[in-house]
């Protein structure tokens, strides 16, 4: 038998990517190390995000580890092989190689048919459901020639709802159905010139989450080979956020039209421009106020952890000061417990049984005399009696066993916003980050936090309904408002907080940091779960892969955790504040997010998870521009 085993599977997310993970196992009796796994894929058909490398370190005997990949699909993959090699060392420093046995992967990629609409009809059904946009600029050939090539790409698959002409170009709108599904696949088509190139900007809409990706990468595909064939070239990718201003102006502009029908349409390329520069100075201006809120938000947390410590030294001196209390009463109780034995045994060998029992019934008074009077000069909120065993008091400040659940102190407050809102206070305190069995490096290495303020966070995830009363639209169509909110992405999050905020007035919502959200799901306990070691009781508490039926379901359904937070470990996962990190090393102790990066973190488990990977120490990072039919957000309220 092999030292090690190797077990390899994959799942297709939402958003058409693929999860492709590696599970190895030691075998062997001896701790193997250095152990690697290298990916081996077709780069012409996936990016991949990260590197094809993965160390997993050192892995005791019986100990499973994974390596997790994520492979962006540049098109439609039918029976694609994905292999790896294992590279390690065993106990005596011997090098190894085992070959992983490949494993077939398919990718959703829609068969449409045509789908005859009008074009009120298309503009309608493109201002709802889900979005994915793509833009490439071609060097050496024309508008009405790429224009053709669109359309016999398209052809029989797509219904030409509509072409017309623009100021130096020409939209598209095509309709297609996916076969077998009732789903509608929509394609606006905007081609341009400008600065001496050829502009395609491509935006790909539907009811349904998943295959847009392949939808628009296959098309992009089979017209980037059409395009080569003309001796033209592919001179780069626009950037997202540019496709997004200019088809937005653009189709905004040609959706006026006269009373017959036929479209009144004369955008100006300095119309787009504008568009695109206001667009740029609004973030800019955005982005400043943004850095001007976050300073402020930053000189008023130093301020109240200033105050925070003040009252935290007061309060270890009142403890230490209760402690030394208890010890004496403890101590005095024990000596009028031994004396009131003596007087016993003394009565006994005098034969006067009556005497003993008065002598008796006098001690017992006598203690609880004294206890009551200790009691009521006593200070400490819980107004607690010492017992005949005097057990010392212990505050709610104090440290938590293995085991043991931290409940919410008897003042702990919960408010509402006006939007209806529920935030629970989180008291402050410390806790060790991170996941101490070491499943993954990016879960380590575990490191001491100590949160010093006391903040709110969110009852429950944000909802659809929450969403559509702060943005105003409902582009995320959906049956039930309590549903958590999903595919948005961390920069559709933070536009949620700042509209929040000025609707509250102020800057009092934010994403919570990595700290923050962890300290909070772990509710003070530092076992597996906030209920336990045992994962037999996730489905009590958390939305995932064995009960959720592969979608999400309305906020609050399951059990709360200690500190009364719902849907931590299930339901969707969550964006914090923080950029992206491999692990731990460098990162701040103080609960403040870490942010210097380029990606985004989201945290928790979700409807899709596996048991394992809902844990209150995993991770997932992302773009900032990301979105997944399996990631929301809840917020954090300052005090």
């Amino acid at each position: 038998m092999p030292d090690i085993e190797i077990k390899r599977g994959y799942e297709v997310l939402p958003d058409n990517n693929v999860r492709f993970g590696i599970r190895v196992t030691n075998n062997s009796n001896s701790a193997i190390s250095d152990v690697e796994v290298i990916l081996d894929y077709n780069e012409s058909l996936f990016n991949l995000e990260g590197g094809k490398i993965q160390n997993l370190g050192t892995i005791p005997p019986t100990v499973p580890r994974t390596a997790k990949f994520i492979l962006k699909p540049l098109g439609c993959i039918h029976k694609e092989e994905i292999s790896a090699t294992v590279r390690y060392k065993d106990h005596q420093w011997k090098k190894h190689t085992e070959e992983m046995r490949s494993k077939e992967v398919h990718c959703v990629c829609p068969f449409l048919k045509e789908k005859s609409i009008t074009r009120a009809e298309f503009l309608r059904l493109s201002n709802s459901g889900y979005l994915e946009e793509r833009g490439v600029n071609f060097e050496g050939i024309t508008v009405d020639k790429l224009v053709e090539f669109i359309s016999h790409t398209c052809k029989n698959r797509l219904y030409k709802v509509d072409e017309f002409p623009i100021e130096n170009g020409k939209i598209i709108y095509l309709a297609g159905d996916a076969l077998g599904e009732k789903a509608y696949y929509l394609l606006t088509a905007i081609v341009k010139e400008y600065e001496g190139l050829t502009q395609i900007l491509l935006r790909a809409s539907s009811d349904k989450n998943y295959g847009l990706n392949g939808f628009l990468n296959e098309i992009l595909d089979n017209l980037r080979h059409l395009v080569v064939s003309a001796s033209a070239r592919e001179i780069g990718v626009i950037k997202k956020e540019h496709v997004i201003n200019i088809i937005d102006s653009v189709v905004q502009r040609s959706s006026f039209s006269v009373s017959d029908g036929t479209p009144s349409v004369n955008v100006q390329d300095s119309v787009v421009q504008r568009a695109e520069i206001k667009a740029d100075e609004e973030r800019k201006k955005r982005e400043g106020e943004e850095r001007k809120a976050k300073e402020e938000r930053e000189r008023q947390r130093k301020l109240e952890a200033e105050n925070k410590e003040k009252e935290l030294q007061k309060q270890r001196a009142e403890e230490e000061r209760l402690k030394r209390r208890n010890e004496e009463i403890t101590r005095l109780q024990r000596e009028k417990e031994n004396g009131r034995i003596g007087l016993e045994k003394e009565a006994k060998s005098s034969g006067g049984k009556w005497f003993v029992g008065l002598i008796i019934i006098l001690a017992v008074l006598a203690l609880g005399w004294n206890g009551t009077q200790d009691s009521s000069s006593s200070v400490t909120p819980q107004k607690t009696t010492p017992s005949v065993t005097a057990t010392p008091v212990m505050t709610a400040k104090a440290t938590p066993s293995a085991a043991a659940v931290v409940p919410p102190s008897a003042d702990q407050k919960t408010i509402t916003n006006s939007i209806g809102m529920e935030f629970v206070q989180i008291p402050s305190g410390e806790f060790d980050m991170g996941n101490k069995a070491g499943r993954f490096d990016d879960e380590g290495p575990v490191h001491h936090v100590k949160i010093s303020n006391v903040f709110y966070m969110g009852k429950y995830e944000v909802t659809k309904k929450q969403w559509q009363d702060v943005m105003g639209n409902n582009l995320l169509s959906f049956k039930s408002g309590n549903l958590p909110v999903e595919m948005v992405s961390w920069n559709d999050a933070q536009d949620f907080i700042k509209k929040l905020n000025e609707k509250e007035g102020g800057n009092k919502y934010q994403l919570p940091s990595e700290a923050e959200w962890e300290y909070s799901a772990r509710a003070g306990t530092t076992t597996r779960y906030s209920f336990g070691d045992d994962e037999s009781m996730l489905g009590d508490y958390a939305w995932y892969y064995a009960n959720s039926e592969g979608k999400t379901h309305d906020v609050g359904q399951k059990k709360p955790n200690p500190w009364g937070l719902y849907d931590m470990y299930g339901n969707v996962e969550e964006w914090v504040q923080d950029n992206w990190h491999g692990d731990y090393n460098g990162a701040p102790t103080d609960g403040s997010a870490w942010e210097s990066g380029s990606n985004r973190v989201a945290r928790g488990g979700s409807w899709y998870c596996y048991a394992g990977d809902c844990q209150p120490e995993d991770r997932y990072g992302g773009t900032p521009d990301n979105r997944d039919g399996f990631i929301g957000f809840r917020l954090l309220r300052d005090v």
